[in-house]
């Protein structure tokens, strides 16, 4: 409370009784709200100390508008003068000299300019304490306390400061006494003051961030704000615990002057028309990014104020608003439901995910409106869960416990949903020897000594693996990539372990299998996984949910029954360890397989044949069928793979056997050969099998080089390959008649590469047509002539054969024969209608003996000869031609005519006509 009020009792009673508190607003300004008011910035250091706002003639005009008419008797405010004292100069005010028969409006303006106090204050501080500026019948002992300057609550009034003058001039003095040294005085600007509502302590106070000096000042000279009943009324009264001074200056101010905090008032503003919101941070505005923040600014710093457009572009625009401040002494916060949390340090704004430099650095003003959030917790309890802040990320806790276990405090800050929404999701937090899971049930993960450990679905049904905190599947999706798997079968160092039921099974790696069988991991690695002791020796294994029960034993397994457990009860200890499905996939299994078995691993696809003392990898199980042997595989697992005896051989598909002796697998036997001219011939790999596997084979017929396939093709086997031959003829023509022939299955003789054909015997005038090209050749004494399709249908040979090129290729190549002029032993002829057609020799000069081809004897023989020819020839068309000198001349006329009358014609082909050009 200031050191001079007059009674606010007093005074109240004195502006009940002019009926001003119950007056309707001045009507050229739209009526207060009291929305608007703001205890901490009732108005603006600008509005305030400005001695310049309003100038003389416009102070008498507004004192003028204000009154139109006096009462008779009375001087009001507008007609005032006095003789106004010199005033020396001073540190709070000029110096002013004396003026007599001064007006009121000149003393106001002149003491707001020596003063630096706005008119307007002047003129609404002599209205809310006096109601002089619109009152019509003022008395003397209103001037003379016309601001209430030097009137105490509990005495009167000090006549020194007595009459007009003073009274403006000291008021006005005395704020800017309040601004030189407020550390004098009860109210402060930015900072947090306890305002109280009522002269009667027992009315109660709150507490408010007064923004700037003008509105302390206010508090200083009236130390009162309005409560919540003074501002439902703003043009009446209240309740018996309202006071009204500071409400009724800036209800005046705003009716008369406008906004006196300035058209922005308040923290949080939007333009109208606008959509962007602003938080207002001294002379910078920030805009909101979205509503999430600025309800999270609101629930501390109030309701948006629209503002009239332009109104904040004297505002510098900043970064936009985040839930991150800082403030003036260096530390740092996380906004949160109107709340600042404090960090202690940078280290852990940087365990959050920023630096110290990061965010708004906020005004003292908006630092005091939000409240209080405490020292901001790593720990964060937030949307019903429990978080972990650290590496910018948010680390769901699934059970508090890990908390503990980790010998960390469990001193929390609890948020609002939305609050951590800005930060990724981390993996989960937990302490060495905990776990998380999925809220599924279908993922886990385990801290160990070294990091995280993943557990896979068929582990989280062991019973070591069980009772997880449930996390997000997000925190274990983030987890999985940071975390190694967990093999069923552990190697660390020399130390063997296997995952069951209660944990990690110490074991001797030799009794399953050896080391290769287990996966190398560090102690670090599995530290922290329940133990579940040790088994050396001779034990029980079973996968859960599994009736079988595995006995362990000399690096093997094999299932054993209850009578077998009851008696092996003396040297087996009864425990059985069980794991997950799978678990002992792989380890060697044992197996009473007879000899001769095949096998397919389920794993590799590998056949497999039996024996007791090796196992026989199969390439081809044909060759099992050709030697009479089950070709039907039998699947096994991996680990009956593994329990087999080592493979020593490979049995492929050359069908060479030896057993006892060498020999060809074939019709479901094993046939010797012949001779050892046949075996060098067949030229075969003889892969020997044991004897056990030999014992089941039966023996077959012999072998030797002429082979006989499923559809009695015959072959000669040379140098390891198979010729064809077309028939037993060609094989007798070649020698080869006496060899033995030997029925062959077409899987062991196919097997062989196929070799050049054996050149067929064909006798001569016999036609030969390519498979593949349809070129045509005549057989001459063992030789091919090259020929077309005019000359064969001259020939009308009864004999024809298509073979393969291969085939072709076997014979000499030995010229073409494209005409049908032939020639044997200097006599030429040509062939007609499958016959021999003799020439005189003078004829045969005149066609052009260079024309005609030569033939062997043989094929002269295959082809009867009759007739002869003579010059005159006729074509397919029916007209003669006389043949002279290589030409043709044809015959029309009647005399040519009678000259071919009698003579031997006959007719020729188109290979005759073309080499006889027309004359």
């Amino acid at each position: 409370m200031r050191f001079l009020r007059r009674s606010l009792a007093a005074a109240l009673a004195v502006v009940l009784a002019a009926g001003f508190l119950v007056a309707t607003p001045a009507t050229e300004a739209e009526a207060a709200t009291a929305a608007d008011f703001n205890p901490g910035n009732i108005i603006s250091d600008q509005n305030f100390f400005d001695g310049d706002a309003m100038s003389a003639s416009e102070v008498q005009s507004f004192l003028n508008a204000q009154v139109r008419q006096c009462e008779t008797g009375y001087t009001c405010l507008k007609d005032y003068r006095q003789n106004a004292p010199s005033m020396p100069s001073n540190a709070y005010c000029a110096a002013m000299p004396a003026r007599d028969n001064d007006t009121a409006a000149s003393i106001i303006t002149r003491v707001a300019q020596a003063c630096d106090v706005s008119p307007r204050v002047l003129l609404v501080l002599l209205q809310k304490e006096q109601s002089l500026v619109s009152l019509t019948r003022p008395t003397q002992i209103r001037y003379d306390r016309a601001t209430g300057f030097a009137c105490p609550d509990t005495a009167p009034c000090d006549s020194s400061f007595g009459s007009f003058f003073y009274q403006v001039y000291y008021a006005a003095r005395q704020f800017q006494r309040y601004a030189k040294h407020p550390e004098s005085y009860n109210h402060r600007a930015g900072q947090q003051n306890r305002v109280l509502f009522h002269p009667n302590a027992a009315c109660g106070s709150s507490t408010v961030y007064i923004a700037n000096q003008a509105t302390a000042g206010l508090y200083n000279y009236t130390p009162y704000q309005p409560n919540a009943a003074a501002l439902t009324n703003l043009y009446g009264t209240g309740d018996s615990c309202s006071a009204y001074g500071n409400r009724n200056f800036w209800r005046m101010w705003t009716d008369w002057f406008g906004n006196p905090a300035g058209e922005v008032n308040r923290l949080i503003v939007r333009e109208q028309g606008s959509s962007t919101t602003y938080l207002v941070n001294g002379t910078w505005i920030h805009p909101f990014p979205n509503g999430t923040i600025l309800n999270e600014y609101q629930r501390s710093l109030g309701a948006t104020q629209v503002v009239s457009n332009g109104a904040l572009a004297s505002y510098t625009k900043g970064q936009a608003v985040t839930r991150w401040l800082r403030d003036g002494s260096g530390g740092n916060y996380f906004v949160d439901d109107g709340k600042a949390f404090r960090f202690a340090d940078c280290k852990q704004v940087g365990q959050w995910g920023r630096t110290c430099s990061y965010g708004i650095g906020a005004s003292a003003e908006i630092h005091a409106a939000l409240r209080d959030g405490g020292q901001l917790r790593n720990i964060v309890g937030w949307k019903g869960e429990w978080w972990y802040m650290a590496d910018g990320r948010r680390h769901p806790i699934g059970d508090t416990a890990n908390i503990g276990a980790r010998g960390m405090s469990y001193a929390n800050s609890w948020m609002s949903p939305g609050a951590l929404d800005e930060f990724g999701m981390g993996i989960p937090f937990l302490a060495e020897g905990y776990g998380a899971q999925n809220y599924s049930g279908t993922q886990a993960v385990m801290r160990t000594g070294s990091g995280l450990v993943w557990i896979d679905p068929a582990q989280m049904e062991l019973d070591a693996f069980a009772d997880f905190g449930k996390v997000t599947w997000l925190s274990m999706n983030a987890a999985r990539a940071s975390s190694i798997d967990l093999p069923n079968r552990i190697a660390v160092g020399t130390q063997g372990y296997v995952v069951t039921n209660r944990g990690l099974l110490e074991v001797r790696m030799a009794e399953f299998g050896g080391t290769s069988f287990f996966s190398p991991l560090t102690q670090a690695n599995v530290r922290g996984i329940p133990s579940a002791g040790r088994a050396f020796g001779q034990h029980y294994q079973a996968e859960l949910g599994s009736s079988t029960v595995w006995l362990m034993r000399d690096g093997m397994r094999e299932p054993v029954t209850a009578t077998d457990r009851s008696a092996a009860a003396a040297t087996v200890p009864s425990t059985i360890h069980r794991g997950v499905e799978g678990y002992l996939d792989w380890i060697p299994e044992r197996s009473s397989y007879s000899p001769g078995t095949l096998l397919r691993d389920t794993e590799s696809g590998e056949l497999l044949l039996t024996s007791r003392s090796t196992t026989v990898r199969v390439s081809d199980a044909r060759v099992l069928n050709q030697l009479g042997l089950d070709s039907t595989p039998t699947a096994i697992t991996p680990s009956v793979r593994a329990g087999l005896p080592a493979v020593s051989m490979t049995l492929d598909a050359d069908y060479g056997i030896r057993c006892g002796v060498d020999g060809i697998a074939s019709w479901g036997q094993l046939r010797p050969y012949a001779n050892a001219t046949a075996r060098q011939a067949w030229r075969l790999t003889h892969e020997q099998l044991p004897a056990d596997i030999c014992a089941q084979i039966p023996r077959g017929s012999t072998i030797d080089r002429i082979a006989i396939d499923n559809d009695g093709s015959l072959y000669l086997i040379e140098n390891g390959t198979r010729r064809a031959i077309d028939s037993q003829r060609t094989l007798r023509y070649h020698g080869f008649g006496t060899i033995g022939q030997s029925r062959i299955s077409g899987y062991a003789l196919h097997a062989r590469p196929a070799g050049t054909p054996l050149r067929p015997y064909y006798y001569s005038g016999t036609v030969v047509r390519s498979q593949s090209s349809g070129q045509l050749y005549i057989v001459d004494d063992h030789r091919l002539l090259r020929t077309n399709a005019t000359v064969v249908a001259e020939l009308q040979s009864p004999m024809s054969v298509t073979v393969s090129d291969a085939v072709i290729a076997t014979f000499p190549s030995a010229g073409s024969i494209t005409t049908t002029l032939v020639e044997r032993d200097g006599v030429r002829y040509a062939l007609i209608d499958g016959r021999l057609v003799r020439f005189p020799w003078q004829d045969a000069q005149q066609f052009g003996t260079q024309h005609f081809t030569s033939i062997s004897a043989t094929l002269f023989s295959k082809i009867p000869v009759s007739g002869w020819m003579s010059r005159w020839i006729e074509d397919p068309q029916g007209r003669v031609w006389y043949v002279t000198n290589g030409t043709r001349n044809l015959v029309d006329t009647a005399a040519e005519r009678a000259a071919a009358a009698g003579q031997h014609i006959h007719r020729v082909d188109a290979t005759v006509l073309q080499l006889l050009p027309v004359r």
